[in-house]
Parts: structure tokens; C-alpha cells; sequence
């Protein structure tokens, strides 16, 4: 069967994700909402969870800078089609899989969102719901989810379209390259991870698919256990006989279900003389038992179930991401057990495996008897469509592997071809896939690049910016850190230094470089970094807090237009108790910038600080929208609590997704 793959537009009621904030994000990233503790968990579990721990989304820049004002605008997809699937990838945002729709039943098998609406869910703030997204790296959601892959188009051997996509993580210093093709009802897509240093490095993968959610749903994956959390910090083994998941429409709350996945109610039908070979899987069926199948090779070993439940913070963020839409939940897979865990990924490695997505029709759809029962019937099913799929498409992906790509579809970032051509300079490896291609091409790495291309002869002052202007990316690392220190000496190469020490959190190395990068030529990115090093540094007393703020209002004063510094300076006045100061600022604003959404929070906080609940009482009442509220964050509810002591949060401002007490 014939399957063709395009590039074409589609159009959703969007707003846009918008420019990055200019400010790097060297200060901590803010806590994970939901934590777990390790108390009682197997011991592998428990170090893994404890290893590989990300402090800092840096060289990123955040993704804040949306609304929720939305108008139709074009999205970007690349669609892989034959006669029974349709698949539409999002090429500009992580290449995350938007549709995949079944002709012979006319539905769509993942969750189609109708609108485009980031919230503040991911590790550089936006990210939208539905379909299905692939995260790498580090707990969270990726920090590409929101930004372009490259891609290009892939002929098998068989002559049949593959469409390759991939992309260099930086945090992780990966290489992920994501391959997918049609083999009449199934979607196949090939993962290939690599480490291409010689260095270990934390690991991370989990495939999230959102469902659309009926009262009929149900939710079934091999497994007697599940490592089961409500948002309260605890994260327990329940027995699903007793704990049973299946139904994410009558979940009284928010939870993961991390299914301990059995290996022989996950194994192939062999023959006696051979071991069964486990094929991870989970499914999402309707009442008429009529959903979606996943299915994986041994190495994507984990699965879950996230359910937003039926309280009013679920039922909120549900609906504050896809609007009319209608409800969803995710079924997932992963490498480890759990969402809380970084695997060892030695240096050099290659990692990979085959995911497949599949219509799935049950024979029985009633399913209302014994978990233990019901999985075992369902698990038949599963693996019998993945049989009847047949092998071809997996066996076109594998053979296709390393086929270098020709033209691309897509660009993505330079920074695979800037870490290649670095690491060629100092000597150290880089090894990187041989099916994908790096260019650098573009404004983001146009100063990496020169300092690169033997720009470190260049006489004094030739690199050197004008410092009016935000630098446009950072790096990390030692490699680029001896680059830097090597380079002639400017106010740029100073402040790169002192952002790379800042984000170690090496704060008095970052406050030399960025008083040093001061001398060279006065700016607001170097006083804004000294300013939160100053405040941040250990042993930092009242002096140092006020002479940070010193700083960051003179950085202001340099980029008055800037809101995301106006809104740190407010909100560094209101960390050490001056309000009234902060009221003044907010008078100062232009109209349309005191009503965006958190600053309308500064003013609540500071009229409470000042004992005007009368004015925060009014602002409140007026419903207000925060577009990056972030997840976990019950700001509203806490002001409303302290403006109006006797009366219940209103729902609009009731974002808790934990189980009531």
C-alpha cells in the first residue's frame, strides 16, 4: 500500500508562542509542581530518581512571552498518508504528532486539539495539549516541544516515504533522530538517542499521548502494580485489583499511574522452544471498544496513565488548554518505571527502539469484569493487530537508519553544527548520528559561529556588539568557556563568561565577569545578571539585596521597554518588603503593560503588603487571566484567600489539581 508524504498548513484559532525572553535563565528553574519522595521504592528505583538532576534550563531561553488572545494562523505539518491512516506532524513545534486519523472509522485516534493555546506546563514555560509528544532529556516537558525540528523525507528500499526528524538537546548535549513511516493501519516511528561524547550523560524519554476522554474510556497496560501518585508527594505501589485505573472519566483527581509492567502479560505468543520476548504495551478504548494501541520493543519498558481528574483545578487546566475541545487523558511510555527517574547513558551510546501506533477494535468491548482478566483479553488483541501489521515498515525504518538526508523539509537549530565544529577544534569527540544533518545557518548562533571561524585573532572591539541589543543565545560548557577566555576581551565575551558561572551557581566568578564586562561598555543584560548574583551569592546580606536591586532598576533604565526586567525589578521590591515603592513603578507603566496578567499580580501583592485589601479586592473581582500560570502555581488562589478570608475561591481562580483533605 502507497503512502505519500507533504508539507502543508493548517489552521487553528492560535496564539502564538512569540519571541523567547531575552533574559537567560540562569536563576534556578522553578520546582517541579509535584515531587515525590523515594520512601519505600525499590533501590534502583530510588537512585535513579535521585541521579541526574537538572537545576537549570540553561544555555534555553524562556518561551513566555504568549497571551490568550486568539486569532487563525497557519501550523506547519508534515503528513504521512495512505489509504487507511493519516498522520500530521507539527514540524515547528518538537515535531509533535497532531493527528492521527483513521479513515476506516473516520476518527481521529489521538486527541486533535481545535485550538493552539500554550500554558506555562513546560521547562522553558510554553507548551500546548494534544496528540502525541516526545520528551527527551530530563523530567518535563522537552525544551523543544515548542520550537522547530529539522526534517527531511527518507525513500526505503521499498520505495515507500519516511519522514526523519531530529534535533541536538542541549542541556543533555543529545542527539535525537525520530523516523516514521505507514505500514497500511500502523504508524511506526524509530527512535535513535545518541550520546556522541565520550561522557555519561542523564537520560530521559517518555512518548506522551493524549486521548480524547469519553464516559465510556478505559485504559488498560500488562500489569498486576502501578506506582500511583495524587499530587501530594507521595508515590505509592498499589495493587490495580484493588486501585483500578481503567476509567479516566470517574478519576476523582488529577494522578499518575506508572504501570509495573509484567513481562509474560507483555510477551510475544513463542512457541515452547523459544523465551517470550516482552512487547511493552498500553491501550485507550470507547464503549464501543474502538481506540488506540501502543506498542513498543523492550528497551521503552515503561507505562502510565495521567488522568486530570474531576476537581475544579483538573477540570481548569483541561480546559484552559484546549477550550471546546473537550476533555482528554494520556497514556504513556518511557524508558524507566517512572516519570521521576534519569537513567546512566554512557558516552558514545547509542540508544533505540520502535514505537508503533495502531486502530484497535476489540472483539468484546464490555470488559467489566476482574482487571487481571480484562488485560489479559485486551493484551491478546493488542499484540494480534501488531502481528497483523506485519514487520515491513519496521524493517524499512531499520534499514533506513543511517541514509543520510538530502534536502530538508525543515531547518531546525545550529547548535548540532556549532557543538560538531567545536569539538573539532579542541580536540575532543563528537560522534554524531549518520542519518541526520546539522547546518548552522541563522541569527541564533551567527556569534558562535565567528568566534569559531578564527575570529579569535580578530583585533579587540571587532567582536563586540552594540550593547543596546540583547545578546540572541548562550552556551554552556568548558569547551566554550575556554573558547571564550581565549578571545579578545570585550564587554560580550565578559558577560557570556559570567552567565556560563552564574548558571554553575560559581556566583562570585560570575559577579567579576560581570563587573568586568561593565567596564568594557555599560549594559543592562551584565547589571541585570549582576544584580541576581549579588542577591543570589551565599552570605549575601541586606546590603547585597539592596545593591542588587540598585542594579537590576539601573538595567531598567537602560531597557525600559523590557518587560520581563520591569517585572523582576517589581518583584525583587516586593521579596524585600517594599511596596509602596512597587506601587510607584506600577504608576509609571504604560497602560497596556500594568494590565498584562502578572503584573495585575504584583499590584494585588503589593496593595496587600501595604493593607489595601480594598484594592486587591477589586482587582481580583475584576477576573483577571495570568496566560503563563504555571502548573502547580496556586498564586490566585492563595491572594484570594488573604483578600477575601471568608469566601470560597471562585472557580475561575482554582488551579489546585491535589485531592482534597
Amino acid at each position: 500500500m502507497s503512502a505519500t508524504l507533504t508539507v502543508t498548513q493548517v489552521v487553528l484559532p492560535t496564539a502564538p508562542v512569540g519571541s523567547s525572553n531575552p533574559l537567560p535563565a540562569i536563576a534556578a528553574m522553578p520546582v517541579a509542581p509535584y515531587q515525590a519522595t523515594t520512601e519505600g521504592l525499590p533501590a534502583e528505583m530510588a537512585a535513579n530518581i535521585r541521579y541526574g538532576q537538572v537545576t537549570s534550563i540553561h544555555p534555553y531561553l524562556l518561551q513566555d512571552g504568549y497571551d490568550r488572545e486568539r486569532t487563525p494562523a497557519p501550523m506547519r505539518v508534515a503528513v504521512l498518508e495512505n489509504e487507511l491512516l493519516r498522520a500530521e506532524f507539527a514540524l515547528d513545534l518538537g515535531g509533535r504528532l497532531v493527528r492521527l486519523f483513521d479513515k476506516t472509522t473516520g476518527r481521529d485516534l489521538v486527541y486533535r486539539n481545535a485550538i493552539q493555546q500554550p500554558a506555562n506546563l513546560a521547562l522553558r514555560d510554553a507548551w500546548f495539549s494534544g496528540g502525541a509528544e516526545w520528551n527527551i532529556g530530563m523530567r518535563g516537558h522537552w525544551p523543544l516541544t515548542c520550537s522547530p525540528l529539522y526534517a527531511a523525507e527518507i525513500t526505503g528500499a521499498d520505495g515507500e516515504p519516511i519522514l526523519r526528524m531530529w534535533e541536538y538537546e542541549r542541556v543533555r548535549g543529545l542527539i535525537v533522530q525520530l523516523d516514521a513511516t505507514l505500514d497500511g493501519a500502523a504508524l511506526h516511528v524509530r527512535v535513535r538517542v545518541r550520546n556522541p561524547r565520550e561522557r555519561e550523560t542523564g537520560m530521559y524519554w517518555w512518548t506522551n499521548i493524549a486521548v480524547a476522554q469519553s464516559e465510556g474510556s478505559r485504559v488498560f497496560a500488562p500489569a498486576t502494580h502501578a506506582y500511583m501518585t495524587g499530587y501530594d508527594g507521595r508515590l505509592g505501589r498499589v495493587d490495580l485489583t484493588e486501585t483500578d485505573p481503567r476509567l479516566p472519566a470517574s478519576a476523582p483527581a488529577a494522578a499518575d499511574y506508572f504501570f509495573d509492567l509484567a513481562p509474560g502479560l507483555a510477551a510475544d505468543a513463542a512457541g515452547d522452544d523459544a523465551a517470550p520476548s516482552p512487547r511493552p504495551w498500553i491501550a485507550a478504548v470507547d464503549a464501543d471498544g474502538s481506540g488506540l494501541a501502543h506498542v513498543s520493543t523492550a528497551r521503552l519498558l515503561g507505562r502510565k496513565l495521567f488522568v486530570w481528574g474531576d476537581t475544579p483545578g483538573g477540570r481548569n487546566w483541561c480546559d484552559w488548554l484546549g477550550g471546546e475541545t473537550g476533555a482528554y487523558f494520556e497514556i504513556q511510555a518511557g524508558l524507566a518505571t517512572t516519570q521521576y527517574e534519569h537513567l546512566r547513558m554512557p558516552g558514545g551510546a547509542t540508544w533505540e527502539w520502535t514505537e508503533t501506533f495502531l486502530p484497535l477494535q476489540l472483539v468484546d468491548p464490555r470488559l467489566d469484569g476482574a482487571w487481571t482478566e480484562d488485560v489479559a483479553a485486551v493484551g491478546a488483541q493488542v499484540l494480534q493487530t501488531a502481528d497483523a501489521a506485519g514487520s515491513a515498515g519496521i524493517a524499512r525504518l531499520e534499514a533506513a537508519a543511517d541514509t543520510a538526508p538530502d534536502a530538508l523539509l525543515s531547518a531546525g537549530s545550529p547548535w548540532g553544527a556549532l557543538e560538531q565544529q567545536l569539538a573539532a577544534r579542541t580536540g575532543s569527540a563528537f560522534e554524531p548520528l549518520a542519518g541526520v544533518r546539522f547546518v548552522r545557518d541563522g541569527e541564533e548562533g551567527a556569534y558562535w559561529a565567528g568566534l569559531l571561524d578564527d575570529a579569535l585573532n580578530a583585533p579587540a572591539g571587532t567582536m563586540e556588539p552594540d550593547p543596546s541589543e540583547a545578546p540572541a543565545s548562550y552556551v554552556t560548557g568548558d569547551e566554550w568557556d575556554h573558547l571564550l577566555a581565549e578571545a579578545p576581551a570585550t564587554w560580550l565575551t565578559h558577560y557570556h563568561r559570567a552567565v556560563s558561572a552564574h548558571a554553575r551557581g560559581e556566583h562570585g566568578t560570575a559577579i567579576s565577569h560581570y563587573e568586568a564586562s561593565l567596564r568594557h561598555r555599560r549594559n543592562a543584560w551584565a547589571l541585570r545578571g549582576l544584580a541576581l548574583a549579588l542577591r543570589e551569592s551565599d552570605g549575601g546580606g541586606t546590603a547585597a539585596q539592596e545593591q542588587g536591586v540598585g542594579r537590576l532598576a539601573e538595567a531598567r533604565e537602560l531597557a525600559p521597554d523590557l518587560v520581563p526586567l520591569t517585572l523582576e525589578l517589581a518583584e525583587a521590591l516586593l521579596a524585600d518588603g517594599r511596596a509602596d515603592e512597587v506601587r510607584t513603578l506600577l504608576g509609571t507603566l504604560p497602560a497596556e503593560t500594568r494590565e498584562l496578567g502578572r503584573f495585575r499580580v504584583v499590584e494585588i501583592r503589593a496593595a496587600l503588603a501595604a493593607g489595601d485589601r480594598e484594592t486587591a479586592g477589586r482587582i481580583l473581582e475584576g477576573r483577571f487571566e495570568v496566560p503563563n500560570l504555571r502548573e502547580g502555581e496556586l498564586s490566585m488562589s492563595a491572594l484570594w484567600h488573604e483578600a477575601f478570608p471568608d469566601r470560597p475561591v471562585p472557580a475561575w481562580y482554582d488551579f489546585e489539581m491535589a485531592p482534597e483533605s
